[in-house]
């Protein structure tokens, strides 16, 4: 556990401290990962949903969890009030997973673009 520590101490070595550092980097890595995860893992299954709204809901409730934890364990604005801070959080972890969906929407177009414009990937000339 100690090296772990010691392990987390050397990723997040920086000259600000902690309650500088804003942590929406990382609730927007972490959000963008577990959306691509659980595209990957279960697309058939929430594919059978059919209806757009609740597919994205789906696929939208763990990656704003996950955005909507990390920005509430930081030490982002502790001195707020929790009747303001949660809200402006919860709006928050909206906003990145917007910015994750906009983020793989432009990927899969520039794959697309990509695919197109050269065709069959697999050969060289």
């Amino acid at each position: 556990m100690k090296r772990f520590e010691m392990f987390l101490d050397r990723l997040n070595h920086n000259d600000r401290p902690t309650q500088a550092q804003s942590p929406i980097g990382a609730a927007w890595a972490a959000a963008l990962f577990s959306f691509i995860v659980i595209y990957w893992l279960d697309g058939q299954v929430v594919s059978s949903l059919r209806v757009w709204w609740e597919q994205l809901l789906v696929y939208g409730m763990v990656p704003m969890l996950l955005a909507f934890i990390i920005l509430y364990r930081s030490c982002w604005h502790r001195e707020f009030t929790n009747a303001a801070r949660n809200p402006l959080l919860v709006l928050m972890s909206f906003f990145i997973f917007g910015g994750v969906l906009i983020t793989v929407g432009l990927a899969m177009g520039l794959i697309c673009v990509i695919y197109y414009a050269y065709g069959d990937l697999s050969r060289f000339h």
